[in-house]
């Protein structure tokens, strides 16, 4: 197979969206519209608990938070193989 430079080279070039899911939270619109500056809203899932990875709305990664030089990241620990979601 071979492998068109200019294609992958512009594929390189092109944005997507990365979400990084740290968990979820099910609040009730007026507890919503309550809540003030500096209150927390207490999330499912823990802080050792994996978060998901999206790329461009698809799930493809799960990983661990860290921080590293002061910035908040993520490790990659699985890489979600598509076929068994139902991708091509």
């Amino acid at each position: 197979m071979t492998v068109n430079r200019a294609l992958e080279d512009s594929l390189m070039d092109a944005p997507v969206k990365v979400d990084v899911v740290l968990g979820e939270a099910r609040v009730p619109v007026e507890e919503l519209m309550s809540l003030s500056e500096g209150e927390i809203v207490a999330l499912e899932n823990s802080t050792t608990d994996l978060v998901d990875i999206y790329v461009s709305d698809r799930l493809m990664a799960r990983g661990r938070l860290v921080v590293a030089d002061g910035q908040l990241g993520v490790t990659l620990s699985e890489i979600v193989d598509g076929r068994s979601l139902g991708f091509a």
